[in-house]
């Protein structure tokens, strides 16, 4: 029998041992609740508690409830798993042609088209929801169509847009009216607006500083760029991330999928399909650490599915600005748990939820804690070397070739949109999705990052010239995978106030 208030004391020092403000828990085991309670403070500064009810976004656990709608569909006859999406939206379109004709539901909801994610193209964007789902075909392939599992959230959004397509509904409405109305899911909702006029809500944060472990800084809310919480105008991402939801609330999304799609005594999605959802459909690696307990990784739709000491679990975790969520189902045991945290990036869902697991498993020496604790150390301690890995060491003595006023201007690439590079007080900015960065000498025409804020901080980007001599490109890796070739911006127009000046 698992001792519940023991567990209620391990969770009040995870929080003290990780430096989180706060963290929220749900456990339900064999329909029963046996634990609904958050630790720590769910606003810092002001000394307020979190509870069940505190609202936190959850991220891309917000995945599998688009994956829900979309079975819902296959179950109405609406959608159909293996039919090609350009076939519900003709428009569509993707960079490799063969991909744009067979495309799926299923490869979009299992990450496997091909693409790596390419996230630096949406956030903090002003595409609003369809823009976004037509931005796939400026997005350049990593891998062959089906061949590589990578995560990737515009196809979890194109499935959300396709919901809106076969409906005529919008995401947010088709999901609150077939998945959280009948759930009784009255604290959930899909706008930071809605989530911060509420008096119980988290605040996000932080660490102070990308490489260290410890230590709390505010954040602001990632808010959609179209996003518009009184026109009812969803973030153009929602469908794979905007979801914001309370511990008392996402018990009973997991409670409804370990029943297989039925709430009380009615079948809201059928169990064939509930169980297509929850099986592996894509083999992949290790998404953080292998472990001996652990083994059979892949992904299902909008569920990562392996097996935990033998038994199948389905998870799926969510990272969003200043929040970390986990949900986890150990359906053979009718086990289900919800961890919500206001910091960004927190890795104890994963062994908190593996310590929830183990106890009911009747194992007390997983030290789940402290294994997690030591692999982020080292990860944090290797940050620096992998940057260097990437973009080697800054050679001395170097200046770059031409006066930094004509590096200034308005770069352009399709898929990731406008740069925008001033000269401010002796230094240039990049300004980039309505974020700014100081962009420092690496060497020769190359310059780094330097705004810690910066999702790209530490990032070394390089200006390119035209044969008489002309700065006119930028080659950057925004992609953000070493199996990409880098991003080309072209420059289209010299800084405003240069254009000012030949006026006058």
């Amino acid at each position: 029998m698992v001792d519940v208030n023991e567990l209620r004391s391990f969770f009040e020092k995870e929080v003290e041992v990780w430096d989180h403000p706060s963290m929220a828990v749900g456990i339900v085991k064999d329909g029963e609740v046996i634990l609904n309670d958050a630790f720590g403070y769910a606003d810092v500064e002001n000394k307020r508690k979190a509870d069940a009810d505190t609202m936190y976004m959850i991220g891309s656990c917000s995945k599998a409830f688009t994956a829900a709608c979309a079975a819902l569909l296959v179950d109405r006859g609406l959608l159909e798993w293996d039919k090609p999406v350009h076939d519900y939206i003709p428009w569509l379109r993707f960079k490799d042609d063969f991909v744009t004709l067979n495309a799926t539901t299923r490869d979009m909801l299992c990450h496997r088209t091909g693409l790596p994610r390419h996230d630096v193209s949406w956030i903090k964007g002003e595409r609003n929801r369809k823009e976004t789902v037509e931005n796939l075909k400026n997005m350049i392939p990593g891998w062959s169509f089906r061949s590589h599992w990578n995560y990737q959230n515009v196809c979890i959004v194109t499935v959300g847009y396709l919901i809106e397509v076969l409906t005529g509904m919008t995401w947010e409405e088709f999901v609150q009216k077939e998945i959280l109305d009948p759930l009784g899911m009255t604290r959930t909702t899909f706008w930071i607006d809605a989530m911060t006029a509420d008096p119980n809500h988290a605040e996000p944060y932080g660490r102070p500083h990308p490489h260290v472990i410890k230590g709390l800084k505010k954040q602001e809310f990632l808010r959609g760029g179209t996003e518009d919480y009184e026109k009812r105008i969803g973030n153009e991402i929602g469908p794979a991330g905007s979801i914001v939801s309370t511990v008392n609330d996402m018990l009973k999304w997991v409670q409804f999928n370990l029943n297989n799609g039925k709430v009380g005594d009615k079948q809201l999605i059928s169990e064939e399909n509930m169980k297509e959802i929850h099986s592996p459909q894509m083999l992949m690696d290790p998404l953080l650490i292998p472990l001996p307990e652990t083994d059979f990784y892949s992904y299902g739709m909008g569920w990562f599915t392996e097996t935990f000491r033998g038994h199948r679990l389905a998870e799926h975790g969510g990272n969003i600005t200043g929040f970390s969520a986990l949900v986890t189902l150990l359906k053979d045991q009718n086990l289900g748990s919800v961890i919500l945290v206001n910091n960004n990036g927190a890795r104890n869902t994963y062994s908190s939820s593996y310590h929830i697991m183990d106890q009911f498993l009747g194992i007390t020496d997983g030290n789940w804690s402290e294994r997690f604790l030591e692999w982020q150390k080292k990860t944090q301690e290797a940050a620096g070397s992998q940057m260097e890995k990437l973009f080697g060491k800054p050679v001395e003595g170097t200046v770059p070739s031409h006066p930094l006023e004509a590096y200034t201007g308005v770069y352009h690439n399709e898929c990731y949109g406008d740069i925008t590079v001033t000269l401010e007080d002796g230094d240039l900015f990049m300004d980039f999705h309505h974020e700014s960065s100081v962009l420092k000498h690496f060497h020769y025409d190359c310059f780094q990052l330097g705004s810690e804020e910066s999702l790209l901080y530490e990032f070394v980007l390089q200006f390119l010239t035209e044969q008489k001599g002309k700065v006119d490109r930028i080659k950057f890796g925004i992609g953000l995978d070493p199996s990409l070739p880098d991003e080309i911006f072209t420059k289209v127009e010299e800084k405003k106030a240069d254009e000012e000046k030949a006026d006058e």
